[in-house]
């Protein structure tokens, strides 16, 4: 039951852990799709949260930092430009010099990442001032066919426009109609996001009359404070205008691209038969080449102050696509990027128009999803068919190797192709998965243990069950043929003794009895069996191997008969009558397992040599001993530590086989104390053995001079009939036939 409802949990845990992990890959995907004021953004911002982390972190692992963009220059308003130049803003006179020279140079197209919303003002009426300069310097700019100035301004959401009606033009600026995308709606009603042009960054007029390009610089970070995306086109009432990086890649290349937009309200534009994808916010999300080590750049203060036929100057500017930038600490333009957390902005644009300019896309969207799907689904699948084994270092390798191989693939084909493959919750499901059938196995192991040691601590010594724990592998039950020695222990004349005990009185003797008895045989590494009424059946050598256990066994029948008195003692006083017992042992090959039906078993040991340990118990009355052992037994025991007897070869009720018995003796044996009686007695036995009977029973009868030795009797016994009959050829005189059991 425990193992059917592990693998249940198993089966739905896994489902589950599988089901996030598509539903955050999905949300990660189109999380840029789903409008701001949505319900679902904030779970969706979450769960692409960790996916572009992990993205951003392997992206930077496959930058090239000497591949550099040749046809777009940096033209950077740094602070030693400042300190140079001497003003904040810059002045414009400054920006006509430099217009004038880079057209010297033979600079393309110029695009100024600066807004210039405010006229500056000159100190008398008529005369020529700073916006002047600046505009015939764009007008002058302009003359080269092909060359194009290309003025910043921004946009904002719709929503703040409604807000704020005065800070936004109410209607589309007539300048900007000339910038206008050709596009295609499927659905008037699906759409990008509504934009609105703000006021106060719009060129003023005198800059907008030579006609300049323009493009708006906006852009909106991820929820966690990022800029991943691109604002690339802007929906300003239904009319779509292009972004700074995209105007300068159209006047660059001297064409215009159309917007398509379906019907879910993003769009696609075609740039050289392939598309870029663009989301609802007219975002296109960046393909980064990088920054300052991939295009060149030029102090703002070098081309003002620069010769105009500079070569190193020509040469670098010739034909190209200048952007004009600020990375001054005090410009408030710098954006925290994959790349670079203080990045300036103007870098943005430039790896945009290197985007378009060399088709540097990503892949569709669906392309990604799909590998994404794939490589989760081979993975799981792998992980699942090897955590089948349950083997936990091949589990282990299984996730290392999986985990690795992932991460490598996506480093060398996938990243440099431009899939966006969402690997960290791919790697979360493999690690989860593995996590999860890893803690139901630790849950369903500590479950087994907790099992075994309640199934086993009440008749295994807790040392025994503990190894067991330890060492599961050392646990063989189900009927196994293993190699114990078995112990049988009987009160004598119990009957005689209940009759004389209230049930209380005699239920309190036998627990305080069995109590003992039992502890000694966990003491010993005993496996307790059972209890039958007032016997006590025990084993050693099963579940686990112990070693020893033939010394282990006989060493618990010495403690239990020499732990008596003291039991007697304690009945005496509380005026109970003494118990007498026998113990028989044997040690041989049994069937040891769990025996009985599916729902009520027990573990217990079954086979001939537990039926002859049996026998030698209830012959410890006949021989008027207390523990007996059989050869089996003795042979296998260390008999350093015994002292011990041989006092008959009998053949007991069911065996044609006899079998040497030995008693074990113990302190309080009447010939414990008295070793040249027993000496005595070992030699008149082996007189019997050798057929030399009148020589034994002068033996035997110098022990029972001094003892009741009912051993010693019935050997004395068996001389004299010899004497009186001797043996026949081929008769063995030493074998005691018992029919009793």
């Amino acid at each position: 039951m425990l193992k059917k409802l592990s693998g249940y949990m198993r089966i739905f845990g896994v489902i589950s852990i599988i089901g996030f992990s598509i539903m955050s890959i999905f949300f990660s995907f189109f999380v840029r799709e789903v409008p701001d004021h949505s319900e679902y953004k904030e779970l969706l911002s979450y769960s692409s949260f960790f996916e572009n982390k992990f993205y951003d972190f392997r992206y930077n692992q496959i930058l090239d930092p000497n591949k550099k963009n040749k046809d777009v220059v940096l033209i950077d308003l740094d602070d030693e430009s400042l300190q140079t130049l001497g003003s904040w803003p810059v002045d414009r006179r400054h920006w006509a010099k430099m217009l004038d020279n880079l057209k010297a140079y033979g600079t393309k197209i110029v695009a100024f990442d600066v807004i210039f919303p405010e006229e500056v003002k000159t100190c008398g009426a008529g005369q020529e001032g700073p916006d002047d300069f600046f505009a015939n310097a764009i007008e002058n700019f302009q003359n080269k066919d092909g060359n194009k100035v290309i003025l910043a301004y921004t946009t904002q959401d719709g929503a703040a426009a409604e807000m704020y009606p005065e800070d936004f033009f109410p209607e589309v600026p007539e300048e900007l109609f000339n910038f206008m995308l050709d596009s295609q709606q499927a659905d008037e009603n699906m759409s990008l996001a509504k934009r609105a042009v703000e006021k106060h960054t719009y060129p003023i007029k005198k800059l907008l009359a030579p006609m300049p390009d323009m493009g708006y610089i906006n852009m909106l970070e991820d929820k966690d404070g990022v800029f991943r995306h691109y604002q690339i086109v802007s929906n300003v009432d239904m009319l779509f205008f292009p972004s700074i990086g995209l105007k300068a890649f159209e006047s660059f290349v001297g064409k215009s691209h159309k917007i398509n937009v379906n019907t879910q309200g993003t769009a696609t534009m075609e740039f050289e038969g392939k598309d870029i994808f663009i989301n609802n916010r007219g975002e296109t999300k960046v393909r980064w080449l990088g920054t300052y080590n991939n295009f060149d750049s030029v102090k703002l203060h070098h081309i003002v102050n620069g010769d105009p036929n500079d070569p190193k100057l020509k040469e670098k500017f010739n034909g190209k696509i200048a952007f004009v930038g600020s990375s001054a600490t005090g410009a408030h333009d710098l954006r925290n990027t994959p790349l670079d957390a203080k990045m300036p902005g103007v870098f943005v644009h430039m790896n945009i128009v290197h985007m378009l300019q060399n088709q540097f896309f990503y892949q569709h969207l669906e392309d990604s999803i799909k590998y994404t799907f794939i490589i989760l689904g081979i993975a799981i699948i792998i992980l699942l068919g090897v955590m089948y084994f349950n083997n936990a270092i091949l589990d282990l390798i299984t996730v290392m190797v999986l985990s690795a191989g992932i991460y490598w693939i996506d480093l060398k084909y996938f990243l440099p192709q431009g899939y966006e493959l969402k690997l960290f919750f791919t790697l979360f499901s493999i690690g989860a998965s593995y996590s999860w059938i890893t803690f139901l196995n630790f849950n369903q192991s500590n479950a087994e243990k907790k099992q075994i040691k309640g199934a086993f601590s009440s008749y295994v010594a807790p040392s025994i069950v503990d190894e067991m724990l330890d060492h599961p592998d050392k646990l063989k039950v189900g009927g196994e043929r293993i190699d114990i020695t078995c112990m049988f222990s009987d009160v004598r004349d119990f009957t005689s003794i209940s009759e004389k005990l209230t049930p209380n009185e005699l239920a309190k003797a036998l627990n305080r009895y069995m109590g003992e008895m039992t502890d000694i045989v966990f003491a010993t590494n005993g496996t307790l069996d059972k209890y039958i009424g007032d016997a006590i059946v025990a084993f050693w050598g099963a579940p686990i191997d112990i070693g020893d256990h033939c010394t282990q066994a006989v060493d618990a029948g010495v403690k239990m008969l020499e732990a008596l008195p003291a039991i007697n003692d304690q009945f005496k006083e509380q005026g109970m009558p003494e118990f007498k017992i026998g113990l028989g042992l044997n040690s041989g090959e049994c069937n040891v397992g769990n025996m009985g039906s599916d729902q009520i078993f027990a573990y217990t040991a079954l086979g001939d040599n537990m039926n002859l340990g049996a026998r030698l118990e209830s012959s410890c009355k006949f021989y008027g001993a207390q523990i007996l052992i059989s050869e089996y037994t003795y042979d296998r025991m260390d008999r350093s530590k015994f002292v011990t007897r041989l006092i008959d070869n009998v053949r007991v009720k069911g065996k044609t086989k006899p079998v040497k018995v030995y008693e074990v003796l113990y302190k309080g044996h009447q010939l414990w104390d008295k070793r040249e009686l027993l000496d005595k007695f070992i030699e008149g036995y082996q007189f019997f053995l050798d057929k030399k009977f009148k020589e034994a029973v002068k033996c035997f009868d110098f022990v029972l001079e001094e003892v009741e030795d009912k051993s010693s009797e019935r050997v004395k016994q068996a001389c004299q009939h010899w004497i009186a009959n001797p043996p026949q050829e081929n008769e063995d005189h030493t074998i005691t036939t018992r029919t009793d059991k």
